[in-house]
């Protein structure tokens, strides 16, 4: 075991990144060829990867990762399953594994653009009062998380602590956890970077077009209010001056910007529609061809590449906490689906179908208290999507897939364990309580006004 961990600890920074991409890349191959016998190796590849990730994941992933594999390998032997077909059933949740793995290029394609830079002078303001420069900030990260999805808590919160230097520390503490990670949930219930919308897509079949325009609603209306009420309650103190601004740049540049995302969304859909794979799987796909080519229309190809590069490796030799928690979540969700679990939940739900209110607090309920006590979104939603599919043919799905998104992404602003409160710590030095503490009533209200908008679409 001691030879093991060593040899685990001499690839620590190395070599992992060769394993997860090889992995990755022999499974898009086989989607193309379909090979059983393929198919066996990746499965069983992935369980050495499984054991090989877990002795570098947090204490925390670690023990989540040894709960959901033992639960789901218990429940699967006890419902008849033989043990050498076990390792077959970790690949469902490959695709969004690959989905992580290919962010940094979206990223990198972003940041040699130099559309961080540009987005951070919108916080400004005549007057330099922390009041005015709320909305603003917002609109910052907002932009930040459509593209580059959990990278923008870190960029944005950097800009906002350079920006808030000359400021009170609990002032300037309590602003940036409200306009960063407030504004990742609501940016990110209608981004296609989004995970979450990925899967809810894919689980209730109706397409992003759908999803979009009541998700838009929810995040501009929830925006309007965070800035109504936030604004006013803030001290007028002043910040650091920014000048020199060119403002007919900028506009330029952020109409190309947006010009991007209109085209980036087009091919998405337009692919996801044409070809048979899932959501997630044509999103992945295209994040690198489409960055691609963004950077040689940029002209600055070989900067992407060499950035890009140099940030999937960094990225991917630290992906072990996901790679821990998807691969034991796919155990989990198979075993737990062969179990008569799933079915006697699904008659209690059925029971109170009629009843649609009850459905969408109980979905609520359930992602808010798994994300106090640590458990991960997309580990509660792998569970949610199996007990309410059989609703899909009693209850519009859109309705469904509307609070399972919202409220999903409204925990993201509060959990005391989730990556976004992880990063908060490291930059700001405080509590995940206090997090927790500050962003609670909002996302009590934005879950709130999900439920709403899906039962205006029933």
């Amino acid at each position: 075991m001691e030879l093991w961990k060593e040899g685990v600890k001499h690839l620590k920074y190395n070599n992992f990144y060769i394993i997860y991409g090889l992995l990755f890349l022999i499974y898009i191959i086989n989607i193309l060829f379909d090979s059983s016998v393929i198919h066996l190796v990746i499965s069983w590849s992935a369980v050495v990867t499984l054991v090989m990730s877990s002795f570098r994941a947090t204490n925390l992933f670690r023990l989540m990762g040894l709960i959901f594999s033992c639960a789901g390998v218990y429940m699967s032997l006890t419902s008849g399953v033989r043990w050498y077909e076990i390792p077959e059933q970790i690949t469902s949740t490959f695709p969004m594994l690959i989905f992580l793995s290919v962010l940094p290029w979206m990223a990198s394609a972003f940041s040699i653009g130099e559309y961080d830079q540009n987005l951070s002078k919108i916080i400004n303001s005549k007057n330099n009062q922390l009041p005015e420069l709320y909305g603003k900030s917002l609109t910052t990260t907002y932009s930040l998380v459509v593209f580059i999805n959990i990278s923008a808590i870190y960029i944005g919160q950097q800009i906002l602590m350079k920006k808030l230097s000359g400021v009170k520390e609990s002032i300037r503490n309590d602003f940036i956890i409200k306009t960063t990670l407030r504004t990742f949930s609501l940016a990110a219930i209608w981004s296609p970077m989004e995970i979450i919308v990925g899967i809810t897509i894919d689980a209730t079949n109706i397409s992003f077009l759908e999803y979009l325009p009541w998700l838009l609603l929810c995040s501009f209306l929830m925006a309007v209010i965070d800035v109504k009420f936030n604004k006013d309650k803030l001290p007028a103190v002043e910040v650091s001056d920014q000048s020199n601004i060119n403002k007919s740049r900028l506009v330029k540049a952020l109409a190309k910007l947006f010009f991007i995302l209109f085209i980036f969304f087009a091919i998405i859909i337009t692919a996801n529609n044409i070809f048979e794979t899932t959501f997630i799987l044509t999103v992945s796909l295209i994040i690198l061809p489409f960055t691609f080519i963004w950077s040689i229309c940029m002209r600055r190809t070989i900067i992407f590449l060499k950035y890009g590069w140099k940030s999937w490796k960094n990225y991917n030799n630290n992906l072990q906490n996901f790679v821990v928690l998807f691969l034991s979540l796919a155990l989990f969700s198979e075993g737990f689906n062969k179990t008569p679990m799933p079915e006697i939940l699904q008659y209690v739900l059925g029971q109170i179908s009629d009843y649609y209110l009850l459905i969408f607090i109980f979905i609520t309920l359930i992602y808010f208290l798994m994300g106090l006590i640590g458990v991960h979104p997309i580990a509660t939603i792998a569970i949610l999507i199996e007990i309410l599919n059989p609703l899909f043919d009693i209850i519009n799905p859109l309705s469904i897939g509307l609070v399972l998104i919202i409220s999903s992404l409204a925990t993201s602003g509060f959990t005391p364990y989730g990556i976004n409160a992880i990063i908060t710590v490291q930059n700001l030095g405080v509590s995940p309580y206090y997090i927790t503490k500050k962003n609670m009533p909002f996302s009590i209200l934005m879950a709130t006004t999900g439920i709403l908008i899906a039962m205006i679409v029933l």
